[in-house]
């Protein structure tokens, strides 16, 4: 009996040894790799520790903090903090406008006297490489000296906030501010925040990731392996997303199985879009009442995917899907032009460049890549050119 326990070990000894080793060299592997892993196994694994013994994620969290005045903000002092959203992967740095101040900003230090102050939220902070950035490129090929003030995750709202407390000590010449239309939902959730509206309506939003525990938490293997056996249980009723070919590459866009969710059909952003023009009609007056250089300001409406793809994709959603989309970017374009103040509708460039066929977005991300970047740029730089908004 004794010999033939020895005899099984000797041959179950190597095969769990050579089981072990293999998982972990493949658990080694998967996060050394992790960049040229496909989009969904990204995402499956991004929340498993990095080693076990550490609360560090292969991918953090992004690290927003609540904020009463802001709606959220980032840290003061983040150091290559990596983003990998789908197809978007770069890292960040977060400064201050000065010591002291709560708001962590990605941007260069301030140079004087200062052109620009750029405000906004992702789209402005860009979704890209800080060299690929709008913002940084406006310093690059144009020599202004620009400081970036943008917080993603914030609306106009918000964004004002912080521009009451930067813009007088900072004295900018000129202030560019970028809308995207989750702003609109975004002013809502500060509201909510605030304690100034109750529960409003919302468009239908994808089910949130589950949390990630027990031997998941640790092992990038296993999470692959209980994803497929164990997916987690449906809360919405609806496909978000569909992913189709646009110009030779895969796309993630919005399903036409309901209203989109930047409509002006829901409570939120129906609530969200007043607030939206109160906040830039009140910064255009503050800017010119309490700051001493008297900036202008360049507002610049930048479109959802699906409307700068609406040639390309009408077919698949429709027309009457795809117009409903616009209507709070047009209620600010018509604010915009009927008081007399600066302003750019960035869909017709993004449009004509996705015809001839440049990216513009991320496939699956819905942020402006780094051609999309370089567009927005140029639109804002020939603007103040021919306005006469700053010396080149």
């Amino acid at each position: 009996m004794k010999r033939t326990l020895i005899a099984v070990a000797k041959r179950v000894f190597p095969l769990l040894f050579g089981i072990l080793l293999s998982w972990l060299l493949l658990e080694i592997l998967l996060r050394v790799t992790f960049d040229m892993l496909p989009p969904g196994i990204q995402g499956t694994i991004q929340s498993v520790r990095r080693v076990p013994w550490s609360e560090e994620t292969i991918i953090p969290a992004q690290p927003f903090i609540i904020d009463h005045d802001f709606q959220v903000r980032m840290p003061v002092g983040l150091k290559d903090f990596p983003v990998r959203w789908s197809d978007a992967q770069f890292t960040y740095d977060t400064i201050s406008a000065w010591d002291g101040h709560r708001a962590g900003l990605r941007s260069d230090a301030p140079q004087w006297p200062l052109d620009i102050m750029t405000f906004g939220d992702s789209f402005t902070w860009c979704w890209v490489k800080w060299e690929d950035c709008w913002v940084k490129r406006l310093n690059l090929d144009d020599g202004w000296h620009v400081f970036n003030a943008a917080i993603p995750g914030t609306g106009p709202s918000g964004q004002f906030n912080l521009m009451k407390e930067l813009t007088p000590p900072m004295k900018p010449k000129l202030i560019v501010w970028v809308w995207f239309p989750n702003d609109m939902s975004d002013d809502y959730d500060l509201a909510k925040i605030r304690g100034e509206v109750g529960d409003l309506s919302k468009g239908p939003y994808p089910d949130p990731d589950p949390p990630v525990t027990g031997l998941s938490s640790i092992s990038a293997v296993w999470r692959i392996i209980d994803a497929r056996l164990n997916p987690p249980k449906k809360i919405s009723p609806y496909q978000h997303f569909q992913e189709v070919i646009l110009n030779g590459r895969p796309m993630s866009i919005h399903t036409d199985e309901y209203a989109h969710p930047y409509t002006l059909q829901y409570g939120d952003t129906q609530y969200g879009i007043k607030r939206n023009l109160e906040a830039h009609a009140e910064a255009v007056k503050f800017l010119q009442e309490q700051v001493e250089t008297k900036p202008r300001v360049l507002f610049v409406y930048i479109p959802v995917k699906e409307e700068a793809y609406a040639d390309l994709i009408k077919d698949k959603l429709g027309s009457d899907y795809i117009e409903p989309i616009g209507e709070g970017r047009r209620q600010l374009l018509e604010q915009c032009q009927q008081q007399g103040w600066d302003c750019i509708d960035a869909l017709p460039a993004l449009k004509a460049a996705v015809n001839q066929g440049q990216t513009i977005y991320y496939g699956f991300d819905s942020h402006l890549d780094p051609s999309g970047n370089l567009l927005l740029e140029n639109l804002i730089a020939d603007y103040i050119k021919a306005h006469g908004l700053l010396t080149p």
